[in-house]
């Protein structure tokens, strides 16, 4: 890669990017601490205060598990006892709460079966200080799992000390492959869940634990659409156009900071189609070995989308059509060459992705293996998939459909907190108006230039077989693998979601850079610096709502709520 990157002149721009938007995803990402350690009985615990006293309210931190209920009682003498509450399907990993309201000298939790996980309870006063239990009932020892981490209870429940959303899925999973207990989320790879999964290893099971990998994976996406604009454009300016655009699109900083699996699949995807890239600009110049290690990488990259969630095959299903006619081009060259690269394709295509694929089961099958092999569980598993999204036909809010994600008409509502009856806080996943709007003319822009007459192109416009100009050859890369991943949309017809068009923006921010730098840029130089800004000063607008900074209602209500179908506080 030295041959296109001057380290000397291009390493700080970049590197002062990424350090300010990894400074702006790691801040207030989540608490570095949280409750660890777990009580799990199946028996009734009675707390003692030591003296009746009046509670105000019962708080409570689930573990893995949120189908075990258990009832509330509480007594002022340990004789009688009145029913408080019925606990029942709580958020797994997220702070809770109920009210109580009442005087007692006791408090009693009965599960009502075996399988409870709490990893911390507390008791609230009149003046909402935390009532410290003076003993249990019981095995002391065991019970003190419940108190032992009352510096860690908040105030209120948050996305800084809780799961949300789909957090609930894949940090729960992420979790039971590290301790090795039944999972919970299997209608995706488990790849994405791994990476979590380290986080959590690195960190706890904390907010920022659960969070790290997948803002990582964020981070690292800047750099690496730096490289392709620099790769793709022969220019340093366009390599940091690309990744500043990409760097402040909406959904690049708020769907990397939520604990699911999309992260890594749009890293992975920018990853392999940069290797294919260079394999198809350079391959007629390319010695063989290294034209294979391009490849190579195409296919370790592809494979890891892949088994971080099914639509990295969209993906997939884009690279031949873009390798095969470089491939030919290479053939009428040299034949020798040409078929060792295509005999090594099986490897990096077929061999390598589906060992990957399988690799990543290594957690899941030891969680999930009931005897019937390592081989057996993956199956079961590919075909539980398969069914369940099949046969997926329940509706959401916030659902929207393939034509709607270009449009930005229904974000995706994440988290919700109202502060006060004037300040709120809410976060939001959608694309940054100022890239996805200008993306819809760029692409018909761009699709457009594939015919239009240059020195080395056919008669009438037509692209005249390998005569093709490399504004051509980018043009027709891009406009690929953006609809690799788009068009099977078209197809899906149970809920989707604006995110499910993450892993085709960095192709929109690229095919973007393609036409400020040969329509726009040449008529008007400046235009690539005020769009920048516009970018920009959009993203820092819209940043209370997609970080779930507190923010007045009326504030967005007034300036950031654009349509009616765009909640987001």
């Amino acid at each position: 890669m030295g041959q296109y990157i001057n380290i000397g002149k291009e390493l700080l721009p970049l590197l002062l990017l990424v350090a300010f938007f990894s400074a702006l995803t790691f801040h207030n990402l989540g608490d570095r601490e949280a409750p660890q350690t777990v009580w799990s009985e199946d028996r009734s615990v009675i707390i003692d205060f030591g003296e009746p006293v009046y509670i105000s309210r019962f708080q409570f931190m689930l573990g893995q598990r949120n189908d075990v209920d258990f009832m509330l009682f509480a007594s002022l003498d340990g004789n009688e006892w009145h029913f408080t509450k019925h606990v029942s399907d709580n958020p797994v990993f997220a702070w809770s709460e109920l009210p109580m309201d009442t005087f007692a000298k006791y408090a009693q939790i009965v599960p009502f079966g075996p399988g409870l996980r709490l990893q911390e309870i507390a008791f609230r006063d009149s003046h909402d200080h935390l009532l410290v239990p003076f003993q249990t009932f019981s095995d002391w020892e065991i019970d003190r799992a419940l108190f032992d981490e009352q510096h860690l209870v908040p105030t209120s429940r948050s996305f800084r000390n809780s799961t949300y959303f789909d957090e609930i899925y894949h940090a729960r999973t992420a979790y039971e492959f590290l301790h090795g207990l039944p999972v919970f989320e299997v209608t995706h790879p488990p790849m994405g869940k791994n990476f979590i999964a380290m986080g959590i290893s690195a960190f706890g099971m904390t907010p920022f634990g659960w969070r790290f990998a997948g803002t990582m994976a964020g981070i690292l996406m800047i750099p690496l659409m730096y490289i392709f604009g620099r790769v793709v454009f022969r220019s340093p300016f366009w390599g940091m156009f690309t990744a500043t655009i990409f760097a402040f699109d909406f959904m690049t900083f708020a769907q990397t900071r939520i604990a699911t699996i999309d992260s890594y699949i749009v890293l992975f995807v920018i990853a392999s189609y940069l290797c294919m890239f260079i394999y198809v600009r350079d391959a007629e110049d390319m010695p063989l070995k290294k034209s294979l290690l391009t490849l190579l990488g195409a296919g370790v990259f592809i494979g890891l989308a892949i088994a971080s969630k099914w639509q990295g095959v969209y993906a997939a299903v884009g690279l031949p059509f873009v390798f095969f006619p470089t491939w030919y081009k290479v053939y009428k060259i040299e034949p020798k060459g040409a078929w060792i690269t295509f005999a090594s394709c099986f490897l990096f295509f077929l061999a390598i992705p589906i060992s990957i694929y399988a690799l990543s089961y290594i957690p899941f099958v030891n969680s999930m293996d009931r005897g019937y092999g390592f081989l057996s569980t993956v199956i079961a598993n590919q075909e539980h998939m398969f069914t369940y999204h099949a046969r997926l036909t329940e509706g959401h809010t916030f659902s929207s459909r393939w034509w709607e994600w270009p449009l930005i008409t229904r974000p995706i509502f994440y988290y919700v907190n109202r502060v006060s009856p004037y300040i709120s806080q809410g976060k939001s996943s959608f694309g940054n108006p100022a890239v996805w709007w200008t993306g819809i003319f760029a692409t018909v822009a761009a699709a457009r230039a594939l015919f239009i007459s240059e020195n080395n192109t056919g008669q009438n416009g037509k692209i005249a077989g390998n005569n093709m100009s490399e504004n051509q050859l980018i043009v027709l890369f891009l406009l690929i693998a953006y609809a690799a991943q788009y068009l099977p949309w078209v197809f899906v017809f149970r809920a989707t979601f604006i995110y499910h068009y993450f892993p085709s923006v960095p192709f929109v921010v690229l095919l973007i850079a393609f036409c400020f730098k040969n329509f726009i840029t040449p008529k008007f130089s400046k235009a690539p610096w005020i769009y920048g800004a516009v970018v920009m000063g959009l993203f820092f607008l819209f940043y209370p709502v997609l970080s779930g900074s507190p923010v007045f209602v009326d504030f967005v209500h007034r300036w950031l709520r654009w349509f009616p179908a765009w909640v987001l506080v």
